[in-house]
């Protein structure tokens, strides 16, 4: 079955079968679930399942080499339309939904959408990164939601529903897709040529995800997780000491001011996994206490970061609150 390297999501699947039968697939999906846990790879299957040309759609499932299942495969199916977040945007550009201003209404995915299906019985639409839809690139999608082409299926994904504008989210019907557990990770990690010690280390921090794995296999990221670590694992925290030696993790892995700020986050989440840990450790009500209080300052620093805090001030705030209350006596 196709459906075999989905890992985790057997129940969405069943729901879509029951659907397909009863002849009642909605038009619009939000599917909604943290990012790396499989929701595009899910919709992407799910076109190719009702584009195979030798597979019935009520048997949701694919061939895999038949000319459609091949061309969603390659990534260029004419009949499949995908959409995201460009890089180095935070926000969706209206003009990937309706066109620039020099071409609106005439480009875009909502009128590729409408046109007829070139080879298959339907045009689907996939449209990742939801929730970086303002209210304009909303209210151009909400049209097409609301009298879509015949046929046309529109699949929005995002890692929560709060997160996607009411207009949008009351239109398309949700389906959750839940964290992946340690066992599912390690499976598909392995999968992929990982070895069983780098795996072992990882995916407890991944918290579900597919992608944070995968990203903190990446050498550079596991030597600013060590040094982080290094410097709390301490009795009690030198904060000059720990901002030089995380400050050149950081340098070593990149100069630029969006790398330093993606990656002061990392800090900023390896310090809060090695207080989980020292948490999970003790049953002192005094040291749970002063655990609790530099675990606030993390979300501070978290906060910080979000309101474009400089990463220099950020990491010396944070170090300096972190060393203040590592070296309070614990009777």
């Amino acid at each position: 079955m196709i459906w075999d390297k989905i890992i985790g999501h057997t129940v969405q699947v069943e729901m879509f079968r029951r659907a397909i039968a009863r002849q009642r697939l909605a038009h619009g999906f939000l599917f909604i679930g943290p990012h790396g846990v499989g929701k595009k790879l899910f919709a992407e299957t799910l076109a190719q399942c009702l584009f195979c040309e030798r597979i019935a759609d009520e048997v949701l499932d694919a061939c895999g080499d038949c000319p459609s299942c091949r061309q969603v495969q390659a990534g260029f199916h004419p009949d499949l339309l995908r959409i995201g977040l460009p890089d180095g945007k935070k926000i969706l550009p209206i003009s990937l939904l309706v066109g620039d201003d020099a071409h609106r209404g005439r480009a875009g995915l909502c009128f590729e959408l409408a046109h007829a299906p070139m080879t298959a019985s339907r045009r689907i639409a996939i449209i990742d990164d939801a929730e970086a839809m303002n209210e304009e690139a909303a209210n151009a999608l909400l049209k097409t939601l609301e009298e879509p082409p015949p046929g046309a299926i529109l699949i929005l994904l995002a890692p929560d529903a709060e997160s996607v504008l009411p207009t949008i989210r009351s239109r398309c019907q949700p389906l959750l897709f839940s964290p992946l557990n340690d066992a599912q990770i390690v499976q598909l990690l392995r999968a992929t040529g990982s070895t069983a010690a780098a795996v072992e280390e990882v995916v407890s921090m991944a918290e579900g995800s597919l992608d944070v794995a995968r990203r903190l296999l990446d050498p550079q990221l596991l030597t600013l997780w060590k040094t982080v670590e290094q410097q709390l694992r301490a009795t009690s925290t030198d904060s000059v000491s720990a901002v030089k030696k995380v400050h050149a993790a950081l340098d070593e892995m990149g100069s630029d001011t969006a790398a330093q700020r993606e990656n002061m986050h990392w800090v900023v989440r390896f310090t809060i996994e090695s207080l989980r840990k020292q948490l999970a450790a003790t049953d002192n009500p005094l040291e749970l206490d002063r655990l609790g209080e530099m675990l606030e300052r993390c979300f501070l620093a978290e906060l910080h970061l979000r309101q474009t805090m400089p990463v220099p001030l950020c990491l010396d705030a944070l170090f300096t609150e972190l060393g203040r209350q590592s070296r309070m006596p614990v009777m």
